[in-house]
């Protein structure tokens, strides 16, 4: 049968990770698909390790001598490969024998669907929701992304409350299957600017430019430990979230929201540097601050720059699922803690 499907699971350093990954993703009911392991430049050849205990004819392996991030990995992974769905998949996680079935058939059954992400499940926790991806992605209008299921630090049970299928702003990368006819439109998959983080929102934030949509797809469920690498150095992981955050604003925001969206987002990252130094965590102060220095320094290469999109424009934030309110607000001043209590309809 004809391979309709490739599956790039990206290793760094990771390979017991990698290889529990590997043995649930070999499970998978689904014909026609395929597996790229690529070793992101770990310390020895993991790939090399891992080819010789999986010898299968649906794995194969790539191997680069440096870490490329997430958005590089992909990318140059993704010269490898030509089907017509790619799926993302984080080496942290372990998948159930259906999840492939269900992304792809509904992506099978409607062409404007160009994303769809797999329901998320803390590894450790099975019946809650995990912390990045959750049951899909979304905005608010200062550009802070929160997911059902999880806003800030308070993560839900799942007990169904998010079991239909309905339209997400963003789908996390860490288990997103990808229509490979929206990437050659917009051009490329990720922006190698973002090395790692937000990188899968920016790239929906365009699937959305182009009229097509981002799902979640609840009856595909995958486990997942949650940024297992990255918590090997937190400092990197906030400066890459915050200048990452802001660099999606000025890549995406129409020109006519831009700046008084960016002034009252300013104003909030004043209050960030604040909350850091109260909970006693200046380091990641600091790394806002370097965050903030960065922005500043990109900034010039991408305002009035105009992303690929739907005649070439960026969609208006009302037409778009974006929420209207802040979340920030809403979250620690009205107490709407869980995303049920936002009564927000999308």
């Amino acid at each position: 049968m004809r391979t309709k499907v490739n599956i790039i699971i990206l290793n760094h350093n990771g390979i017991d990770d990698t290889r529990e990954c590997l043995n649930s993703v070999l499970k998978t009911k689904f014909p026609g698909f395929r597996v790229v392991v690529v070793d992101n430049g770990s310390l020895i050849n993991e790939a090399k390790i891992l080819s010789q205990e999986f010898k299968n004819n649906k794995v194969s392996f790539l191997r680069f001598n440096k870490n490329w991030g997430f958005t590089g990995g992909n990318n140059k992974a993704l010269k490898k490969i030509n089907t017509k769905y790619l799926v993302l998949l984080n080496n942290d996680t372990v998948v159930a024998p259906l999840w492939l079935k269900y992304l792809i058939n509904t992506m099978e059954q409607d062409e404007k669907i160009a994303v769809a992400q797999a329901k998320m499940h803390s590894y450790f926790k099975k019946n809650f929701f995990e912390y990045a991806g959750a049951a899909g992605g979304f905005i608010d209008k200062y550009g802070y992304p929160f997911t059902q299921g999880r806003i800030f630090n308070t993560v839900e049970l799942d007990e169904g409350q998010y079991d239909n299928m309905r339209n997400i702003f963003w789908a996390s990368g860490a288990a997103m299957a990808i229509r490979r006819s929206v990437i050659k439109k917009i051009g490329c998959l990720f922006d190698k600017v973002f090395f790692n983080y937000m990188e899968e929102i920016d790239f929906c934030w365009q699937v959305w430019n182009l009229g097509l949509r981002v799902v979640i797809v609840p009856k595909a469920i995958v486990y997942h430990k949650v940024a297992a690498t990255a918590k090997k150095n937190l400092f990197l992981k906030r400066y890459w979230e915050h200048r990452n955050n802001l660099l999606i604003l000025i890549k995406n925001l129409p020109k006519r929201d831009f700046f008084k969206i960016v002034i009252i987002r300013f104003l909030l990252e004043l209050v960030t540097y604040i909350y850091y130094f109260s909970i006693g965590q200046p380091i990641y102060a600091l790394s806002l601050l370097r965050a903030h220095f960065d922005f500043i320094r990109l900034a010039p290469t991408y305002l009035g720059k105009n992303t690929n999109g739907l005649n070439g424009r960026r969609m208006s934030l009302k037409d778009l699922p974006i929420y209207r309110s802040s979340i920030v607000f809403d979250y620690f001043v009205r107490k709407k803690i869980y995303f049920k209590l936002l009564k927000w309809n999308n």
